[in-house]
């Protein structure tokens, strides 16, 4: 006979300032010492493997069916243990928190105040989360519900609300926003609209990405006779397109992006955490690359590069991030600074993911993930193999 799912005790969301020392479960974030459990995907998060996922929704979600089945199923012996740790631990717990608010932290807060609903909604959860970490579409209506959570949060709370107060104002509105999404369409239509302007420009070849897949590289450039005056909805930085268009587009975790003199070169959100679902190759310190690209520019442009730790690795020219070298000539040189630099963040590494300095704490960069990067980076000339076109729908 089949066995019943149990109950899931709910728990509340308690502010991340005001829990004090009660024991909680930690969603998407850094462990502190109060937490009894840790559900993320964060570098040095303690989450055990068996639940390892690429997005910290996912992580939940898996726990949530773990306690329904209230069984570790067919697994290893150390697998089962960590099952039971996990059963243990969690009982301890009398809230849920994160230290910061985007839509991967949301879907995981809101699948631990209501498991029931979040399993039978888990697909969504997760493509919402994947959109929101990635700027991967798996569908239209976790797109929507995606692109709409920070205009909403902004909208309810105010833009320069903290983190406890924006999930206080959007918490109560998400069952409405995942059911229908339609009705929040003045916070997502612009997303939406780039969204597809960018998988236009893509399918009628306006805008191409090239693949050099040694190097997990994707090349983003509108094509010759474009004009760069008018940009394209969802354009900014270098990318001549939306963001979500690119990532949903191509796999590659290293971006070269070019719209007329306009560039960047970036490391994509998936190199700072502990994706599992494919090898993804650790980050190099761009700040070397950005003197080189320096050196290159006829009129001493000096191009700017952020901190190892960051979110989002970027590399751009400064100024209005336009650039004077030939793109061939940035390619080469990017080129060959990935195939020989050394890895300088390992989100898998013990003691710390940045092996020169300390990772910026995500609440001080929300919304980097967005499309605000600019970049690029590398000297020495050599012809690249020839790159793989990537074919989009």
């Amino acid at each position: 006979m089949a066995r019943r799912p149990l109950p899931i005790r709910r728990l509340r969301f308690e502010a991340y300032e005001a829990l004090s020392e009660r024991p909680h479960v930690m969603v998407d974030g850094a462990a502190r010492a109060t937490s009894v459990l840790t559900l993320s995907h964060w570098p040095q998060s303690p989450t055990p493997p068996v639940l390892a996922r690429d997005v910290s929704a996912e992580i939940v979600l898996e726990y949530l069916r773990i306690l329904a089945s209230g069984r570790s199923g067919a697994r290893p012996a150390r697998g089962r243990n960590d099952v039971r740790a996990l059963l243990t631990a969690g009982a301890l717990a009398e809230a849920v928190t994160n230290d910061h608010f985007d839509e991967d932290g949301l879907m995981s807060v809101y699948a631990m105040v209501d498991p029931e609903a979040a399993i039978a909604g888990a697909e969504l959860l997760a493509a919402v989360a994947m959109c929101g970490d990635f700027g991967v579409v798996t569908s239209e209506a976790a797109a929507r519900v995606s692109f709409a959570i920070e205009p909403l949060a902004d909208a309810e709370a105010g833009v320069c609300s903290g983190t406890s107060e924006r999930y206080a104002a959007v918490l109560p509105l998400l069952p409405e926003l995942l059911v229908h999404p339609e009705r929040f369409e003045r916070y997502w239509g612009a997303d939406v609209l780039g969204l597809e302007a960018g998988r236009t420009a893509l399918t009628a070849g306006a805008v191409q990405i090239a693949e050099h897949r040694d190097l997990d590289l994707a090349v983003v450039a509108r094509t010759a006779g474009a004009s760069p005056a008018a940009r394209l909805p969802g354009a900014a930085g270098g990318l001549p397109i939306h963001v979500a268009a690119v990532h949903s587009a191509t796999r590659a975790s290293r971006i070269i992006a070019f719209d007329g003199q306009w560039c960047e070169v970036y490391l994509r959100y998936e190199g700072w955490v502990k994706t599992v679902s494919r090898r993804v190759p650790l980050r190099p310190d761009l700040a070397p690359l950005a003197l080189q690209l320096s050196a290159c520019e006829p009129s001493g442009v000096a191009w700017q590069a952020n901190g190892v730790g960051a979110i989002v690795g970027w590399l751009r020219p400064g100024g209005d991030g336009r650039s004077e070298i030939d793109p061939a000539l940035i390619v080469s040189v990017v080129r060959e600074y990935f195939a020989s630099a050394e890895p300088a963040w390992d989100p898998w590494r013990a003691g710390g993911g940045s092996r020169t300095s300390p990772p910026l704490h995500r609440a001080a960069i929300r919304r980097t993930r967005r499309p605000r990067r600019r970049s690029l980076g590398s000297l020495r000339r050599r012809s690249p193999p020839a790159p793989s076109s990537v074919t989009t729908r």
